[in-house]
């Protein structure tokens, strides 16, 4: 797909007849007045991951680390000497987004599920693995069998959740990137899918019941700055705008699948905290300032109430 550069608020129809047909006109940047003051400078690819996790735009990813702690922030991107992101989760949610975009055939078709001679006691992939998974064909998915039928049981669920099952369908565009300005700042995210309406991006829990608790994780992980960040991102591409739509899958039997959208007043909080930040990020740049705001005090130590109480420490 060609890059597109220049997708103002105020795109004609021959600017936006660049987009391929994936991408065939979604909305109209500048729906609304807000549009034409804070976004501009669109620009819509499909580069790797590593290509775009190597540019210099601001993303939510560090909107985030910023906002737990700017020591984090500069260790990892200005420094470069952080421990790199890993987790269980993380590699099983990476398999997902596969799943999702190569298509439900094409990915099962692909795995290829490991022998026992390869496995450790606890039944996932050994040092023997590595053999094995050099001699695969190089489209090869290598499953260790519980990740293989934990993943075929959780797929299962998605394609049974109608809402689920019409967004992928009905998807313009999967696994692409936006680059842009908004209200000045320049921003970058990579969305996991489209479709002519709303974006929509997977979420993996552990909790057996998302519908009822997958709000601590929204909490927890700070969905809130993705959904206002994706938004000003939607409506610099041309998206109606919207409330951006998660696909929440649990990775605990039964498997639960539910789609949702966070409230309008969190994902309004979400957008008052990303502006913050990205005015927060510029400011300890320009001044190379990375210590937290209470260092260089003393401050009394938080202590829960039972701790105060005569006799709490009987």
């Amino acid at each position: 797909m060609p890059t597109v550069r220049g997708f103002l608020p105020d795109a004609t129809e021959d600017s936006l007849d660049c987009i391929d047909n994936r991408l065939h006109k979604p909305g109209v940047a500048g729906s609304s007045p807000a549009a034409a003051s804070e976004v501009s400078d669109c620009v819509i690819d499909h580069c790797p991951n590593e290509e775009y996790h190597a540019r210099q735009e601001v993303s939510c990813s560090q909107l985030k680390e910023l906002a737990q702690s700017p020591v984090a922030f500069y260790l990892r991107y200005i420094r470069g000497v952080a421990p790199p992101k890993s987790s269980e989760a993380l590699s099983f949610g990476t398999l997902l987004h596969l799943w999702a975009e190569v298509g439900e055939d094409s990915f099962w078709r692909r795995v290829t599920v490991a022998p026992e001679n390869v496995l450790t006691a606890t039944g996932q992939f050994g040092k023997a693995a590595k053999e094995w998974q050099a001699s695969l064909p190089a489209e090869a998915i290598p499953l260790a069998p519980a990740d293989q039928e934990k993943l075929w049981h959780q797929t299962r669920q998605i394609l049974a959740n109608d809402a689920a099952r019409a967004a992928m369908e009905n998807s313009v565009d999967r696994e692409f990137n936006i680059t842009w300005r908004w209200f000045g700042h320049a921003c970058r995210c990579r969305v996991d899918g489209a479709t002519a309406e709303f974006f929509y991006d997977f979420k993996t829990t552990r909790d057996g019941d998302p519908k009822a608790t997958f709000w601590s994780s929204v909490k927890q992980f700070k969905y809130d700055l993705q959904a206002a960040m994706y938004a000003a991102a939607a409506v610099a591409a041309g998206w109606p705008p919207h409330r951006m739509v998660f696909i929440i899958t649990s990775t605990t039997w039964p498997y639960h699948c539910h789609v949702a959208r966070l409230p309008e007043a969190v994902i309004a909080r979400g957008r008052r905290r990303c502006l913050a930040l990205l005015a927060e990020l510029r400011t300890r740049k320009e001044w190379d300032s990375w210590t937290p705001a209470e260092y260089g005090e003393i401050h009394e130590l938080y202590c829960p109430r039972f701790m105060l109480e005569e006799g709490s420490n009987d």
